[in-house]
């Protein structure tokens, strides 16, 4: 499994919080849009580096997330999420 960096953790963050939300799988016009919500005011990441395509086509094969009429994370893909650098930060903060 490759290692995922911020963005990464941010897709599966994204299509997380829309099953939560919305008691259905996401749809990628809509995963792509908020993607791009997210990252509109982050200044480190450029067009050439977001690729989201190529990030879920490698969260896919990695079998973190899979598509049945929408996308949805797989157990491995909960699993990782409680891995992103926010939830770091967050525990840190909490002590």
């Amino acid at each position: 499994m490759n290692n995922l960096d911020k963005y990464d953790h941010m897709i599966l963050d994204i299509i997380h919080q829309h099953k939560i939300e919305n008691q259905c799988h996401i749809r990628l016009a809509v995963l792509e849009r908020n993607f791009w919500k997210r990252i509109e005011e982050d200044t480190d990441l450029h067009v050439g580096k977001a690729r989201i395509g190529e990030r879920i086509t490698n969260l896919y094969l990695d079998g973190l997330i899979q598509n049945k009429d929408g996308y949805a994370l797989t157990k491995r893909g909960r699993e990782q999420l409680a891995f992103a650098p926010w939830k770091e930060q967050e525990a840190a903060e909490a002590q």
